[in-house]
């Protein structure tokens, strides 16, 4: 991290952003005279544009990103999912064959670009709390949605890197010595953070169309978190929440689930540009074979039960006549149309049901358990699980996440890695893969700028 760099650049950048820049979901009509300090979060006009920038990073440049920098498809090379064909991506070929380097321009791009957006989320927190012209109603919401952003990317910055600092401040004289917490320091950090979000995020917001957070998607997350944390029944009490209270619904149709009006869609990004369609169609839909850069490997394939309406609905297919080749083929638009129909999603429902089975099969609960998973199979036209032991049951659902969330967000290496299962899984399809690959290493760039990161991870 480049502490007093960055902080400068953030301020300069947002000052510029705020004055040239606005995004379709929000209009901005900037007066002329706020333009430095905390002065520029005095209007609710000049914070939504500095979250426009937040997300539109999130979209373009972060580990959000359905390009080829993104976790989508950096951790879909870097488990099972994808196979690559290009050999232009040297920074890719490394996640593919599990040789990723401290030097690597993507894992850098990881580690930097979502600590310039944590250093923006604090800077608009710091802003808003001491504005005094912004309504209570704006100045809770903004705080409720920093809070989130603050905790959404600190959770997954500290599930590829392990130990992280929590950048809560910023002030740089702090920011440039900062030392890395534990995982543990760091969850309770991130949890105080999404309660906050909780407490002070709306339930509704018709306004946003669900590209902004709000009290559902901070209950989504600390839902995840807490899965991840094997608290299963605060992992649970979320997730059931969201399910019964929420007001969101799983779409019947397959076809429906990655539309941007999807009525299980919690909380989604953007095009930022009318017409326009999703990064993940663009990166991952090719026309002809052989691919130009990745499909779909044969262990992901070979994985779908036969009847899964998700292979014929989520998956694409391109032959030469001899051989046949398969795509990630959730969106579908990879040119503009007339009016844009995706959305880049980052939460929805079917996620929190599998968390409410999967927290329900570790306390014991296993009818209970097969009821949630059954909901999401039968969706997928696959016939319903009648018993199964306890361990029987926690790798039918560690499966039907697999297939559920196929290439969306690196749930599937987070998912081997949490519940245990990466090394067994990996070593036997990845002839490079070592136990140390279940962390990235801190990029050699910050170690030099900060000593205080040291140690550098196992096996870098």
């Amino acid at each position: 991290m480049q502490y007093y760099r960055i902080g400068v650049l953030i301020k300069l950048f947002l000052i510029a952003f705020l004055v040239t820049s606005c995004e379709d979901f929000v209009e901005i009509n900037l007066p002329n005279n706020q333009l430095t300090g905390t002065v520029v979060f005095e209007d609710a006009a000049t914070v939504n544009a500095a979250f426009a920038h937040i997300y539109s990073q999130l979209r373009e440049n972060a580990f959000t990103s359905g390009s080829i920098s993104g976790l989508s498809y950096l951790m879909g090379h870097y488990t099972d999912e994808l196979t690559l064909y290009s050999v232009n991506l040297p920074g890719v070929q490394n996640y593919s064959n599990n040789t990723v380097l401290a030097s690597d321009s993507n894992t850098k791009n990881l580690w930097a670009t979502s600590y310039s957006l944590i250093y923006a989320s604090n800077s608009i927190l710091e802003g808003v709390q001491n504005a005094t012209t912004l309504s209570q109603e704006d100045k809770d919401r903004f705080q409720g949605e920093a809070y989130f952003l603050r905790a959404f990317i600190h959770f997954h910055l500290m599930n590829l890197f392990g130990d992280i600092p929590y950048i809560d401040t910023t002030d740089y004289r702090v920011n440039s010595k900062v030392s890395r917490l534990s995982e543990e320091d760091v969850y309770q950090k991130l949890i105080g953070d999404l309660l906050n979000a909780k407490t002070l995020l709306p339930k509704t917001d018709n306004s946003f169309a669900n590209v902004r957070p709000n009290y559902w998607v901070a209950s989504a997350l600390l839902a995840r978190v807490h899965l991840y944390h094997n608290d299963w029944q605060l992992a649970l009490t979320e997730a059931s929440n969201v399910i019964s209270t929420g007001g969101y619904s799983l779409n019947t149709d397959l076809e429906q689930v990655f539309l941007k009006g999807s009525t299980e869609t919690l909380w989604q990004l953007d095009t930022g540009i009318a017409g326009t369609n999703t990064l993940e169609a663009f990166t991952f839909i090719f026309v002809s074979g052989p691919p130009p850069n990745a499909a779909i490997s044969s262990h992901l394939i070979d994985s779908f039960e036969t009847g899964d309406a998700r292979f014929t609905t989520w998956v694409g297919a391109v032959s030469d006549g001899t051989d046949i080749w398969y795509y990630p083929f959730k969106y579908k638009l990879n040119t503009p149309t007339g009016n844009t129909e995706e959305y880049s999603i980052l939460f929805r429902l079917a996620e929190l049901y599998l968390i409410a089975s999967e927290a329900q099969a570790h306390m014991g609960n296993l009818s209970e358990a097969l009821d949630y998973l059954n909901i999401i199979r039968n969706r997928a036209s696959l016939a319903t699980i009648s018993t199964m032991n306890q361990n029987e049951l926690l790798n039918a659902i560690l499966q039907e996440r697999r297939i559920e969330f196929f290439t969306e967000q690196g749930h599937r290496f987070f998912d081997l890695k949490r519940t245990g299962q990466a090394d067994n899984e990996l070593s036997l399809i990845k002839p490079n893969w070592e136990t140390t690959d279940k962390l990235l290493p801190i990029p050699a760039s910050e170690l030099i700028l900060n000593p205080n990161l040291e140690p550098q991870n196992d096996g870098y």
